[in-house]
């Protein structure tokens, strides 16, 4: 619409000039015209020479928290680009349904260093990888009369969505030791003489007891380090993850499955205890075994499985799965129910399953 607008506008003004014989007017919209002429020519010129990407960041965010997408471009021109837009196409991996969104920014010259860079605010709804793609790219020239669109390939990035940590109600089984206060330092030289060992030795950190303290190994280096100890009565967890289903999954199963798993795995970290979790890997073509013992690291962990590509049918999972070896052990399907040591835990309503993580009490005795 603006460009019929410009034209008429430049071609009435040249033909009253000319009914009235003003030369000088002439001249005005002629120049105007060549000016229109120009910023057509320089939309094409400077779609060229602008381009976009993704940066290689890692973009982690959780579930319905409003987050920022950031992208950057590149004029490799002597002249500023005023406004360009970009077409960003966010699909969750594995489902249908793409959202797509606009961003907008200008571009100052190469020669400026300046941060030429377009951000969208958004909140994912569903936990799970979100595959972000860059496909148009359009340029307007100085009085946006004019643009100049062109497409883009291989411009992608990703999107860890993770599940919202939840608090639990779960009863661990009496056997092991569950508390998270140093270990008493072993009064026998030797190692394994005692219920304890020296596992590795750490800096020291506030709260840590001063009898930990390796006086040795400080006096050398003149900084305090702390004796970590390995119990020999540490409970490990042996946990499946039975990705496994009859057909494809939503987007809103799978986001009930991780809600599931993330939240089991965070309540089990936060007791003194190893889990031994094993997963299906698309990649690997079988069972990997992840050791987790660090509750720091347990969104670390989450990240892989939503990268595992995890998903397969019954017959895929039960050729690389051992199913003797976890009758006694702890599994999660993605039917959303938990099992342990050969009997049911709780089985998960997918609509509810947020609602029921908090609120029930979970008895693993």
């Amino acid at each position: 619409m603006k460009k019929l607008v410009t034209v008429l506008l430049l071609l009435l003004a040249w033909y009253f000039a000319g009914m009235n014989r003003q030369p000088y007017v002439m001249a005005a919209v002629l120049c105007g015209i060549i000016f229109v002429a120009l910023s057509f020519v320089l939309t094409r010129i400077l779609r060229r020479r602008l381009t976009a990407d993704i940066p290689k960041q890692k973009n982690i965010i959780y579930k319905n928290t409003q987050a920022e997408f950031i992208v950057t471009a590149t004029n490799k021109s002597r002249l500023p680009v005023n406004k360009y837009k970009l077409t960003l196409k966010m699909k969750y991996r594995g489902g249908n349904t793409a959202t797509v969104k606009k961003l907008s920014g200008n571009a100052c010259p190469k020669s400026d260093n300046d941060d030429n860079s377009a951000v969208v605010y958004f909140a994912a709804p569903y936990s799970g990888i979100i595959d972000a793609e860059l496909t148009r790219l359009r340029v307007y020239d100085y009085f946006m009369i004019f643009s100049s669109s062109r497409k883009l390939r291989g411009k992608t990035g990703e999107v860890a969505v993770l599940p919202t940590p939840r608090k639990m109600n779960i009863k661990l089984p009496p056997f092991g030791t569950y508390t998270n206060e140093p270990v008493a330092e072993s009064s026998f030289d030797k190692p394994g003489e005692d219920h304890s060992e020296i596992r590795l030795i750490r800096e020291y950190r506030e709260g840590d007891l001063t009898r930990h303290i390796h006086r040795n190994y400080s006096a050398k280096t003149e900084k305090l380090w702390v004796k970590e100890y390995q119990r020999e009565n540490d409970f490990i967890f042996d946990m499946y993850i039975d990705s496994s289903c009859d057909h494809p999954l939503s987007t809103e199963d799978r986001d009930a499955f991780y809600e599931m798993v993330s939240a089991i795995i965070h309540n089990l970290m936060e007791n003194d205890i190893i889990l031994r979790i094993h997963y299906y890997n698309r990649e690997k073509g079988g069972i990997v075994l992840h050791e987790l013992s660090d509750p720091e690291k347990t969104d670390e962990f989450i990240i892989l499985l939503l990268k595992a590509d995890s998903f397969c049918s019954k017959e895929e999972f039960l050729n690389v799965c051992n199913i003797a070896a976890i009758q006694n052990a702890m599994i999660l399907t993605t039917q959303l129910e938990w099992s342990f040591c050969g009997r049911p835990v709780y089985k998960f309503e997918k609509k509810n399953v947020c609602l029921e993580l908090v609120n029930r009490y979970f008895d693993l005795t």
